[in-house]
């Protein structure tokens, strides 16, 4: 059954890809947020949803974890196992939020998983919760993992916005497509 699951999630991302891809992004999640000031000049580029959830695949199939988790993964359930941790370390850096040199960005964290949040807010508590677990590490998958649990809500909230928009965007998408129409009235 969680075969078939995961393979469901990924056959709903490919149609939503393949059909959306010709639509502006607006259209598929809604109007776009203003954008907030953040103080750090930056050449860093949001991925969007899609992006995300194609980067998370990538990682996820490079470390061959067992399809089970994917879900946990996207429900933002990470177990503190050397898989876990490889996993949240490779979809951190190759989303450009996390660097193994420098550690999590707080502002590209703010810029990829904020949604519109305060920004003083969200650097305080960031801040906070990086010093408390950023400790020498000779795990480079652990040292990834302990810092990116700081931002562990935010992803939560990012994954269930954009996928709750996502499955909106489909169900438009069929119902442009194969329209049924019900006559209440009538009586057989």
């Amino acid at each position: 059954m969680k075969a078939v699951q995961t393979v469901s999630l990924v056959v709903l991302l490919a149609l939503v890809s393949v059909t959306e891809s010709s639509k502006p992004m607006s259209k598929i999640f809604g109007k776009h947020q203003p954008q907030l000031p953040v103080p750090a000049a930056s050449t860093f580029i949001v991925s969007d949803f899609l992006q995300f959830l194609q980067t998370a695949s990538t990682c996820f199939n490079k470390l061959r974890i067992p399809e089970e988790r994917f879900p946990l993964y996207l429900a933002g359930v990470f177990p503190n196992c050397p898989e876990t941790q490889c996993f949240v370390r490779c979809l951190s850096a190759n989303l450009h939020l996390y660097c193994d040199e420098t550690g999590s960005d707080i502002d590209r964290h703010y810029l990829q998983y904020g949604l519109g949040q305060d920004y003083n807010c969200f650097r305080q508590k960031a801040e906070q919760c990086l010093a408390a677990n950023t400790s020498p590490c000779n795990d480079p998958c652990e040292a990834a993992y302990k810092q990116e649990l700081c931002f562990l809500d935010e992803y939560r909230k990012y994954v269930d916005t954009h996928m709750n928009s996502l499955i909106a965007a489909v169900a438009v998408e069929k119902a442009e497509q194969n329209p049924v129409y019900y006559n209440m009235n009538a009586c057989n």
